[in-house]
């Protein structure tokens, strides 16, 4: 790691971050923002004794909205919590290796973090996972080639604002991933990946059979919000994977045959 990744990593720490913020927002000199943060430091770490939750590191990094160029010193931070170990990577990488369990990690971490407000930079990510600045353009550069964008530092602009949950959970999904693999990606459970599943297949199914928004919602319960929302991404899907939603849309349809049947 070159001198210059070092010195700027150094500067990416929550204390960095309460000290801009001292200077900035309460018009306190470098020495007295620096004097206050040592003080600050010695408690919480008197009072905490370094504990940490057991698959979670806490990283300070860029805020979202920082300017590129903008040196990383004068930048606002934000500490940003994240998950270092999901369950189901043992299998993972025992079925696809290291390789693609370490290009899962770059996606996941980059999310959750952009999920808090903050963004990885290139230099973050090899920092905590060990794996060279070029390998980690040649992934983001993979998932661009399949249209699946990762907010880092360099890439925000690529993803627009306000991407959901549920946006990146049926985009997955509808691409052919595996529950185990969104898991990681998504830092979701298997049992709510299965549940946005679930929704979006009901809602699109009878929007399809020509149900209006008011029908699908007495027929399945859910929020008008949610209903028009999926009604969104169902469109979207179909436009870009229409054969991946039609086999989903297909299953759903052959389990309500059998459902009737069994009835009749």
């Amino acid at each position: 790691m070159d001198e210059m990744v070092v010195e700027r990593l150094i500067y990416k720490n929550p204390y960095q971050a309460l000290s801009v913020e001292l200077k900035e927002e309460y018009g306190m000199s470098p020495v007295e923002a620096k004097a206050l943060v040592k003080k600050m430091q010695e408690f919480v770490e008197q009072e905490t004794c370094g504990k940490r939750k057991n698959n979670q590191i806490v990283r300070a990094v860029v805020a979202v909205g920082e300017p590129a160029g903008k040196k990383i010193k004068d930048c606002k931070l934000v500490s940003v919590t994240l998950t270092m170990e999901f369950y189901g990577e043992e299998k993972i990488l025992k079925e696809n290796g290291l390789k693609y369990l370490k290009e899962l990690k770059v996606h996941q971490l980059a999310f959750e973090s952009y999920e808090q407000g903050g963004l990885l930079s290139h230099e973050d990510i090899q920092d905590i996972l060990g794996i060279s600045r070029s390998t980690i353009k040649r992934i983001v550069k993979k998932y661009k080639e399949n249209d699946i964008f990762i907010p880092t530092r360099g890439q925000i602009e690529d993803i627009g604002p306000g991407i959901t949950h549920k946006e990146r959970i049926i985009e997955l999904i509808v691409k052919g991933y595996l529950y185990s693999e969104i898991m990681i990606l998504t830092a979701h459970t298997e049992a709510s990946i299965e549940n946005y599943e679930r929704k979006f297949v009901k809602i699109s199914y009878f929007h399809r059979e020509g149900k209006n928004e008011l029908k699908i919602r007495a027929i399945t319960g859910y929020s008008e919000a949610l209903i028009k929302s999926f009604i969104g991404l169902y469109k979207k899907s179909m436009k870009n994977y229409p054969e991946s939603v039609n086999k989903m849309l297909q299953r759903y349809e052959n389990y309500i045959e059998l459902k009737e049947k069994k009835i009749g």
